[in-house]
């Protein structure tokens, strides 16, 4: 495994957008113990502020279901990173500088029936470890499409 990675995709939810609609961003503004400043779940949780996925989760979602899923943002992401570091094997607590910013693992993203209707898939439960992993952001700062992810 890598210690370090890059920055593919960032992506915000609108105000007022179906609830797993994301806006592709080239840069975002990450907020300590908020979230990603003109995302509309900013601020709505003590813990889970953004929702960060591997490029992976996209090659895996294109070899099962045999399609590709809209990118960015068709998991519902926030960010998504190079597969230069595999998430899933980070431990939770585990830290990542995301451009400026600071982010922790806190828990994987549990899937839901209302994500998996709206792929075509029969079940939320095909998608357990592969829709990334919640973070909380420890220290804000500006990332842009293309900065380095690293291990810290």
């Amino acid at each position: 495994m890598s210690a370090s990675a890059r920055i593919i995709h960032l992506c915000v939810g609108l105000e007022g957008a179906p609830a797993l609609q994301r806006e592709p961003r080239n840069e975002v503004e990450f907020v300590e113990g908020k979230g990603i400043l003109g995302d509309k779940k900013f601020g709505k949780s003590s813990s889970r502020h953004v929702n960060l996925i591997s490029e992976q989760s996209y090659a895996w979602f294109k070899a099962s279901f045999g399609r590709e899923l809209r990118a960015p943002g068709g998991f519902a992401e926030q960010v998504v990173i190079s597969r230069d570091i595999d998430i899933n094997w980070l431990p939770l607590g585990a830290r990542l500088q995301v451009g400026e910013a600071v982010l922790e693992l806190v828990k994987p993203r549990q899937p839901c029936m209302h994500f998996a209707s709206s792929v075509g898939a029969p079940s939320e439960e095909l998608f357990v470890g592969h829709v990334g992993i919640m973070c909380r952001v420890i220290k804000g700062g500006e990332a842009k499409v293309g900065d380095a992810v690293l291990v810290v």
